[in-house]
């Protein structure tokens, strides 16, 4: 007997993987044996999986085979039909930052090996507005970056949309004035990003302070006031974290529970590699949202 009653496997043929169908065909012989019955649901269009989530009531276990952007459509369906059952992910997109935080194989064959003994972990999101997000909300470099690779071919380009690595963003003046408050606190000056961060990986790179985590019931805040390699070397560079804010003077660090970013408005918003949404906007932590099959063993 499976540890769930009914699950469904939600998967595209665009995501990122040479040959879905030969991924699947991989897998499967693990996550049958997830639950009693399993059904599959194939995406044709954006929108699909968001829209698929209101009939699945009667689901204990959604496993989404993709990346961080099929993951975010995902949660999102399943928070505006106020649904929660156990999320596994197989790691099969261009980029699988949350698999790294479940500490997930990032291939899909050792993933679903690692889900028969996984465990069941809540972890929190970022309520941006009306949508979520698992691993970050950013403004600035990171989705100006994005924004010129929005067309491009995810297999040979994506990684360029996160941080950070493209010449000709960090030589472009990327600068803003900002106005916004943390916990109510107002701040303000002139950057080049500001990242709220969740999850502890952005871009395959590991977050630099040891205590960022995706169920501690904060938000983590970095403001990049230069965008140069030295200034976002900072971003990757594991740091004492009481010393973090004075020895990078570029880049300011801060937790929170709600934010509110003021101004400028209009700036594109990338939320986990998704470009739907401009500021101004507001930000806050729910805590433990989500159930995630998550791999507990070193």
């Amino acid at each position: 007997m499976g540890k769930f009653k009914k699950s469904i496997v939600m998967y595209h043929d665009n995501s990122g993987q040479d040959d879905i169908f030969e991924v699947l065909g991989k897998i499967s012989p693990n996550i049958l044996q997830l639950s009693n019955e399993t059904v599959f649901f194939k995406s044709e269009n954006k929108g699909d999986f968001y829209n698929k989530c209101e009939e699945l009531q009667d689901f204990d276990l959604v496993i989404v085979v993709g990346g961080d952007g099929t993951i975010n459509e995902v949660i999102n369906g399943l928070y505006h039909f106020d649904l929660s059952p156990t999320i596994g992910v197989i790691p099969a997109g261009s980029f699988n930052d949350f698999s790294k935080t479940l500490n997930l194989e990032p291939d899909p064959v050792g993933a679903s090996e690692q889900l028969l003994n996984a465990t069941a972990v809540e972890y929190d999101c970022i309520l941006n507005d009306d949508k979520l997000a698992l691993n970050f909300w950013t403004v600035g470099l990171v989705s100006n970056n994005a924004e010129k690779m929005k067309d491009a071919n995810k297999e040979t380009f994506g990684v360029l949309s996160y941080i950070p690595k493209t010449i000709e963003t960090l030589t472009e003046d990327n600068s803003f004035d900002y106005v916004m408050k943390i916990d109510g606190k107002e701040y303000s000056g002139n950057a080049s990003m500001v990242f709220v961060a969740n999850g502890k990986y952005s871009g395959s790179f590991e977050l630099p302070i040891d205590s960022v985590s995706a169920n501690d019931g904060k938000l983590n805040v970095f403001i990049l006031k230069q965008s140069n390699l030295s200034a976002l070397k900072a971003l990757f560079n594991k740091t004492d974290e009481d010393n973090f804010n004075q020895e990078n003077e570029d880049l300011f660090t801060t937790e929170a529970e709600e934010i509110e970013f003021i101004s400028p408005e209009n700036l594109t918003v990338d939320t986990d590699g998704e470009l739907y949404q401009t500021t101004p906007s507001k930000l806050k932590v729910i805590n433990k949202r989500f159930k995630f099959l998550t791999n507990t063993q070193k």
